[in-house]
């Protein structure tokens, strides 16, 4: 039995996508998700522990990594996924936002990665990746909040490198849109596609494949991978 890998905001989305993969190939799954769906059940019959987690409040930050803490004695990677996407509500809850985003994006990770830092240095290779977003990088003007809690969450990575060095290796990818939702219209898809040099829109299995190797190069460190199929090249 490996020692089991650990994805946030597993239930939906590339988390869902990278813990079937991971089921698929033999390896060991922890899981935490918000909300309970389908997905949830399927990757319980798979295998993997499925556990309830609410990270917008400190509260439940530190009752999910101690739950964890409990639950996983050897960790091999953690994949900070979790994430939620609001529009700035504006006016007076614009505070609340950001700091619900920072919760989520950044005390999360910084929590979850302290309490198991014993976990995963009982493991060969030990990793955390924070999945943050390309809008990091170039902000949003109607996404401030989540633009900024993910660029801290760069931040972030670059301390806990630092922090938990030369031990546990900590890295961050930054992908832009990867896979359409069922609700995007063809002319969102199309203007979509033509924000990237590469004109595609590639699909889960290419963060699948970044992840992988952040977690498996021993010599990447305090690093954030791109994933945008060359957006910041401005082509037309």
């Amino acid at each position: 039995m490996t020692d089991p890998i650990l994805i946030t905001g597993g239930a939906t989305r590339l988390g869902f996508a990278l813990a079937e993969y991971y089921l698929d190939s033999g390896q060991s799954v922890v899981i935490t998700y918000r909300t309970d769906r389908p997905e949830v059940q399927e990757l319980t019959k798979k295998g993997a522990i499925c556990m309830r987690a609410d990270f917008s409040t400190d509260i439940g930050i530190y009752e999910a990594a101690e739950q964890l803490k409990a639950q996983c004695p050897r960790l091999q990677s953690i994949v900070h996924n979790a994430s939620s996407w609001f529009t700035d509500p504006g006016g007076t809850k614009d505070l609340d936002n950001l700091a619900l985003m920072m919760r989520i994006h950044v005390g999360a990770s910084m929590v979850l990665t302290e309490i198991l830092s014993d976990a995963l240095l009982k493991s060969d290779n030990p990793s955390v990746i924070n999945v943050s977003d390309h809008v990091a990088n170039r902000g949003s003007d109607e996404h401030m909040a989540y633009a900024a809690s993910k660029a801290a969450m760069l931040n972030l990575t670059k301390s806990q490198a630092k922090k938990y060095a030369p031990n546990i290796r900590v890295n961050a990818l930054c992908p832009a849109l990867l896979e359409f939702r069922d609700e995007d219209d063809a002319a969102y898809r199309e203007r979509a596609r033509d924000k990237s040099a590469l004109k595609i829109v590639p699909g889960f299995d290419v963060a699948i494949e970044a992840i992988r190797y952040l977690q498996t190069n021993r010599y990447t460190t305090g690093s954030v991978l791109p994933l945008d199929g060359g957006r910041p090249l401005g082509m037309p």
